[in-house]
Parts: structure tokens; C-alpha cells; sequence
């Protein structure tokens, strides 16, 4: 028998809680019997709701690779198959019903993905324990979407892409624009990919990390 679909949220959020908080009051229409799970990295005054929602603050910056793996371990702690994670600056637009018709009948694939730069996308959480977890110390903030795409070729994990997962409202980079700061790193983080894989996304040459 094939395990019942349990479906999380997970968003991370440093900043942009004058975005979040407007997604969330529609995401609390839109996703009923979801829970919702966030990490906020900029101890944010964020709107809540008293059932199936969670806020965890860090005391430093998880980063966008530390945040996510949180995510996903708090999906293992509660049992959860599947992740939508969303960032803090777009609105899905979707329901919980169209989500979960979306897995239900696409089971095949460990991953699902937008077409707006990972702004909107499902992991399987029996996949990622299968992959592991994102690489938050040589790719904290750039180039880990790219680095876990890479990984799941390696281990040819069935993805799907898919404009159900498209944002109504997309907005791009709104973290950068509000606090350039946190793109200082993005030339060493470029390297690191590198380092890592032997060349830039879709040039890479090593099938281990750093050819090891």
C-alpha cells in the first residue's frame, strides 16, 4: 500500500516579512489542513495562526541552505512525505487540493519544480534522506539549487517540472534588494561550485565531490 501523502510548507525568511505576511494571510485560506513551518533568520514580527503553523527562530543566520535542511528535518520529525518549499517573496496562488492532486498522481517523481528559479518547489523527504542534505558550508546562499539539481542527476532521481508551481505573484531576488549585503559572497560561492564539481552548472566534470 502506498504511504498516505502528509504535505508541510516550509518557508525560510530573513527580511521581507511586508512580503511573507501578506502571502501568508491567503496561504492560511489556501492551505487549511497544511501545517506551515518557518524559518525566520531576521527574528521578523510575522502573523500567525494558532493551528498546524510553526515559527522557528535561529539565534544567528541559517543561511538558505541551513534553513532548508532545517525544513526538512522538522518534515522527518513529523512524518512528513513531502515539502512545498516557498520563498518569503512570492505569492503560489495554489490550493492544497491542486498541490496534492499534483503528488498524488505524479508519485514517480522525487522532485518537483517550478519554472521560476526554485522559488516554488516539492521534495520528496524520502528522497532528500536518499540525496542528503543541502550543502550550507561551501554553498550557503549561491549556487546550492544548483549543486542539489547536480547531486539528484547523479542519482537519477525522477524530476518533474511543472507550471503548477509557477507563482501568480514572482518576485525576483527581493532579499538582495533590500540588503545587497548578502550578496558579497557570490563570486567565492561561484568558486566553490567549481571547486566542487569541476566546472560552472551543466559544465561540471567530477561525479564525487571535488573529484574525491
Amino acid at each position: 500500500m502506498n504511504q498516505e501523502t502528509k504535505l508541510i510548507i516550509g518557508i525560510p525568511t530573513i527580511n521581507r516579512a511586508d512580503l511573507l505576511n501578506d502571502a501568508l494571510i491567503k496561504y492560511f485560506e489556501d492551505f487549511q489542513n497544511t501545517e506551515i513551518f518557518i524559518i525566520d533568520n531576521g527574528n521578523q514580527d510575522l502573523v500567525t495562526r494558532e493551528k498546524k503553523f510553526a515559527i522557528y527562530r535561529p539565534e544567528s543566520n541559517l543561511n538558505v541552505s541551513g534553513s532548508w535542511n532545517s525544513i526538512m528535518d522538522y518534515a522527518n520529525r513529523v512524518k512528513a512525505t513531502h515539502v512545498l518549499m516557498l520563498n518569503d517573496d512570492v505569492y503560489l496562488g495554489k490550493t492544497e487540493e491542486q498541490i496534492l492532486y499534483l503528488i498524488e498522481w505524479n508519485k514517480q517523481y522525487g522532485f518537483f519544480n517550478s519554472y521560476c528559479n526554485w522559488s516554488s518547489f516539492i521534495l520528496n523527504v524520502k528522497e532528500f534522506n536518499k540525496i542528503g542534505i543541502f550543502d550550507q558550508n561551501n554553498l550557503p546562499n549561491y549556487f546550492n539549487d544548483n549543486d542539489y539539481f547536480y547531486r539528484m542527476q547523479l542519482l537519477e532521481t525522477k524530476m518533474c517540472y511543472t507550471h503548477t508551481l509557477d507563482p501568480i505573484v514572482y518576485r525576483n531576488s527581493m532579499t538582495i534588494e533590500k540588503d545587497p549585503s548578502l550578496n558579497n559572497n557570490f563570486m567565492q560561492y561561484r568558486q566553490n561550485y567549481i571547486n566542487k564539481w569541476g566546472g560552472l552548472p551543466t559544465q561540471e566534470t567530477y561525479t564525487t565531490p571535488f573529484n574525491q
